[in-house]
């Protein structure tokens, strides 16, 4: 089996690396892309190959882990390449999106029915043609770095994928609707991402007046005694990963005025401009 991944940062170097330790060849293209996800990719099991279109077509899995601006562009460039392999989109995006997505991937195959036998003669071969659509919504539910992460899946070939539950990873189907996964992807992106900038306010308050010590400390009291530490996980990943964040917000925010029209959406819309502000 051959897993091609398009985008090569943290989370495809994760999955990519736990593939390969378990017998999976995984391939990857560097090309254009930054020094850091260069260096990223010659430290991991990961091989390296000359272009997408190469590894659309040799791919039985391509996993696409990018950014959420970018995921859509991706998809349509690429979509006339793919083979019989499956497509899984992990990123951001808004179930509108992924069902945009989701019709670049639709493609018809004629079927031919053989004859049967009968003593009637109104059996004829016919030509029929079968919709199958290889793409699957998919989202990594926590942190990547879990033993093992959680893939959330849904799309036609979902079912397939839970091959994957072999080679090291936790998958779990939730339906056959490419955007049931991206919709629940949404809902967890508001309630997290509203922690983290609340969390970020708090703790940068803190740390001016220098009580960040403190300020862990009585919220362990109530939240837990691993408080402190996921706590300082979650701040350095936000602060690290701002910038997506923001177009993580802006697919929420597109998403919140498309199923509540009219309402205002104060607590997401300060949540981006919280993460663009970095």
């Amino acid at each position: 089996m051959i897993v091609g991944f398009i985008g090569f940062g943290q989370v495809s170097s994760t999955l990519s690396n736990i593939l390969s330790s378990n017998g999976v060849q995984t391939v990857t293209v560097v090309k254009g892309r930054s020094q850091k996800t260069n260096k990223l990719a010659v430290k991991s099991d990961v091989r390296i190959i000359d272009s997408y279109e190469a590894l659309l077509l040799g791919s039985d899995i391509v996993i696409s882990a990018n950014s959420p601006a970018n995921a859509l562009n991706v998809a349509d460039k690429y979509a006339d390449y793919m083979g019989d392999g499956i497509y899984v989109d992990l990123n951001n995006i808004s179930p509108n999106t992924t069902y945009y997505m989701a019709d670049l991937f639709e493609k018809p195959r004629k079927i031919v029915l053989k004859e049967e036998s009968s003593r009637f003669n109104f059996f004829k071969k016919e030509n029929k043609e079968d919709i199958r659509n290889n793409f699957v919504d998919g989202a990594i539910i926590g942190n990547v770095s879990n033993n093992p992460p959680l893939l959330m899946l849904s799309g036609v070939r979902a079912d397939e994928l839970a091959i994957l539950n072999n080679y090291g990873l936790n998958v779990k189907v939730l339906s056959k609707n490419p955007g049931d996964v991206a919709t629940l992807k949404i809902l967890r992106s508001l309630y997290t991402k509203g922690v983290s900038a609340v969390l970020m306010e708090a703790f940068e308050t803190a740390k001016e007046m220098d009580l960040e010590d403190q300020l862990f400390e009585i919220l362990s009291v109530s939240e837990g005694e691993d408080f402190e530490k996921k706590s300082k996980s979650r701040l350095e990943n936000t602060y690290a990963n701002s910038k997506r964040k923001v177009e993580e917000m802006d697919e929420a925010l597109e998403f919140l005025d498309e199923v509540s029209k009219g309402k205002k959406h104060f607590m997401t819309k300060a949540t981006r401009d919280k993460f663009d502000s970095y």
